[in-house]
């Protein structure tokens, strides 16, 4: 597939413009410029300096800007500063309590602005709620699926009952390509065509990844939107000691080979799906997906746990700890701090239990042994060591939301791990 042949357009913005105003005026320009093709940008060859994880991005176009202009990480231009580098752990859209397509359109704005940087500045990892654009949505149209979402909204707000059932089944008679109600009334509310356009123009440009082979404090580590467990290295045909640049690799290689697949049908306009299973699953007709960008990690112990569904071999929404990969230091998002406290249970910290919401923290495990904590943590020999970076971005104050600095990319294979 082709890759940045084109060179971006140039951000017009006044230099040294106070910050509230060059937020504003990068809002209207990138405003101006998404109805235009994505033309995928060259890479400059720049040494970055400084290099930044940033969490689930899942809020307002201005909101973000605010937190990397905190951070010191946005020019007078409106572009990032030269020497910073920033890779998006992965989902662009949807958030708050109902969402909606003006929320989608938050997440349209950041996506495009992060695409506009030279490759080898951003990474732009995809989450569920990005591919579901072109794999549950794919076929959507937008009033297709503003139904789906008023008929979502309605089932949820009746709550359960004989009369929600007939509903359900109404949903699923009328909408067969959206798994559920509540992805149309909640999870994936903000959906537009426009957005899954540009996903499948990310997607087939190579701008969009799964996986990312950095160092961080002179250590290799793999950037992934949710982690990535024995069962995921199972199904890409790989050991457990594979090294992060041979996992970031076949990641990257198996979107590729799905993306070509369906690529000459996007690029003709047709409606049809990115099937990436089994590695990640989408969902179908009352089933939501599951695999590698939809696990979230879980205590098969806590109360209330439903295995079936939660450790589906075909499509599962749950991982335990213990099979992470011993030896392998992994960043990923997906998962805040809310629903870890909540879903980690007994193996959750007294002072991370304190928390309510956002920050930085840290899963560990021998195998045997699991532990999580706030902060990050420094990684143990031998165990595995996943780093959580979902600061839940739109809950938390701008001024104390945390990204994560790390040495930038590795330049060559490292060889298997120790384990």
């Amino acid at each position: 597939m082709p890759r940045n042949r084109r060179a971006r357009p140039v951000l017009g913005i006044a230099d040294h413009a106070p910050r509230a105003q060059i937020e504003g005026v990068l809002r209207d320009d990138v405003e101006r410029r998404i109805p235009l093709p994505y033309e995928p940008p060259r890479p400059d060859g720049v040494t970055r300096r400084r290099w930044f994880a940033l969490g689930d991005p899942q809020t307002s176009f201005d909101r973000l800007l605010g937190v990397l202009a905190a951070n010191d990480l946005v020019a007078e231009h409106g572009q990032l500063r030269r020497d910073v580098g920033l890779l998006s752990i992965g989902d662009h859209f949807d958030f708050g309590p109902s969402g909606g397509p003006e929320i989608g359109h938050e997440g349209h704005l950041f996506l495009r602005w992060l695409a506009e940087h030279p490759p080898d500045q951003v990474v732009i990892l995809a989450g569920n709620h990005d591919l579901a654009r072109v794999q549950e949505l794919a076929c959507e149209t937008e009033d297709s699926f503003a139904a789906a979402r008023a008929l979502g909204t309605e089932i949820r707000a009746r709550g359960e009952g004989v009369e929600v059932i007939g509903l359900r089944e109404t949903f699923a008679r009328r909408h067969p390509n959206v798994p559920t109600p509540e992805i149309a009334a909640r999870d994936y509310s903000g959906f537009s065509e426009a957005q899954r356009t540009l996903v499948q123009e990310l997607l087939m440009s190579g701008r969009m990844r799964l996986g990312f082979a950095g160092v961080r404090e002179g250590a290799p580590v793999l950037f992934t939107h949710a982690g990535v467990c024995a069962g995921d290295l199972e199904k890409l045909g790989l050991p457990l000691t594979a090294d992060v640049v041979t996992i970031a690799r076949a990641l990257d290689e198996w979107l590729d080979a799905r993306v070509a697949r369906v690529a000459p049908r996007w690029r003709e306009s047709f409606l049809e799906a990115l099937d990436l299973a089994p590695l990640h699953v989408m969902g179908t007709t009352r089933r939501e997906g599951g695999g590698l960008l939809y696990h979230r990690p879980s205590s098969p112990m806590r109360k209330g746990a439903d295995l079936r569904w939660e450790l589906d071999a075909h499509a599962p929404r749950r991982f335990d700890p213990r099979t992470l990969p011993l030896g392998l230091h992994q960043v990923c998002g997906h998962s805040g701090h809310k629903k870890c406290r909540t879903e980690l249970d007994a193996w959750v910290t007294p002072r991370a239990r304190e928390r309510a919401l956002g920050g930085r923290r840290t899963l560990r495990t021998d195998g045997t042994l699991v532990e999580y904590d706030l902060g990050v943590q420094a990684a143990r020999e031998g165990e595995a060591t996943l780093w959580l970076i979902d600061g839940e971005i739109d809950a938390v104050p701008v001024e104390s939301y945390e990204l994560l600095a790390f040495d930038g990319a590795v330049e060559a294979p490292v060889g298997a791990r120790s384990v």
